[in-house]
C-alpha cells in the first residue's frame, strides 16, 4: 500500500519568493530564506524516499526553474510540474493524478514548514488507514499537510487561500461531505518576519 508524498515547491527567485519577508530581508535575502527553509524540509523528509515499498516522494515544481530540478536530484525525489489554476486547483490535480497512478494514499506538503519531519508524514499515512482525510493544522489557521485516499475536488473550491480561514473552511467542507477526518498536531510555517525570527531561534537551538 504505497503512499505518494507530493512536495509543492517554488523557485527562490528574488522578488517572487517569500515576498512577505522582503521588508525585513530584502528581495535577495527573502529568496535565500525561502531556499534555506525549503532545503530544511527536503532534508527532513528525504529519508522516506528510501522506503520504496511504502512511500514515493516527488517534488512538484511551480516552474521549470533549474534550482527545483537540482533539489529533486539532490534529495532523490521524483520530479514534475504543477498544473494550471489557483492553488486549490493545482493541489487537487496533483492529488488526483497520484491516486490515478496507483497510490493507495497521497499526502501533500509545501516547503514553508521547517518543523516538518519524516515521522509526521508517517503518522499522516497511518491515519489514512481509517480516515478519509488527514490534515496537519498550521498555527496561522491554514494547514501544512493534506492527505486523502480518494479525490475530493470539493475541498479545494472557494477557499480563501493565504488567510486564517483555510483550515476552518476545509473542515466545514469535509463535514458537509461526510468525510472522516484526522487532525495531526499543529505545526508552524514561515510567512512573515516574526516567523523568520522564530525559525532562526529554532534553527540555532
Amino acid at each position: 500500500m504505497t503512499t505518494a508524498v507530493i512536495i509543492f515547491a517554488k523557485a527562490p527567485v528574488p522578488g517572487q519568493s517569500k515576498t512577505r519577508l522582503i521588508s525585513l530581508l530584502g528581495t535577495r535575502g527573502a529568496a535565500n530564506a525561502g531556499a534555506e527553509i525549503a532545503r530544511q524540509v527536503l532534508q527532513s523528509v528525504a529519508p522516506l524516499a528510501q522506503e520504496t515499498k511504502k512511500f514515493q516522494l516527488s517534488l512538484w515544481a511551480a516552474s521549470a526553474h533549474p534550482t527545483l530540478a537540482a533539489w529533486a536530484n539532490q534529495y532523490g525525489l521524483g520530479w514534475g510540474l504543477q498544473g494550471q489554476g489557483d492553488l486549490g486547483q493545482r493541489m487537487h490535480q496533483s492529488l488526483a493524478a497520484s491516486l490515478h497512478q496507483g497510490a493507495a494514499r497521497v499526502l501533500l506538503i509545501g516547503t514553508d514548514c521547517p518543523a516538518m519531519t519524516a515521522d509526521y508524514l508517517r503518522d499522516a499515512s497511518a491515519a489514512l488507514q481509517q480516515a478519509d482525510l488527514v490534515l496537519g493544522p498550521a498555527e496561522d489557521g491554514g494547514y501544512v499537510l493534506i492527505g486523502c485516499r480518494a479525490p475530493q475536488p470539493e475541498l479545494f473550491d472557494d477557499v480563501a487561500w493565504g488567510t486564517d480561514e483555510v483550515l476552518a473552511q476545509t473542515l466545514a467542507k469535509a463535514r458537509a461531505l461526510g468525510l472522516r477526518v484526522t487532525l495531526l498536531a499543529p505545526l508552524w510555517d514561515v510567512d512573515v518576519p516574526e516567523d523568520w525570527q522564530r525559525y532562526r531561534q529554532w534553527r540555532d537551538e
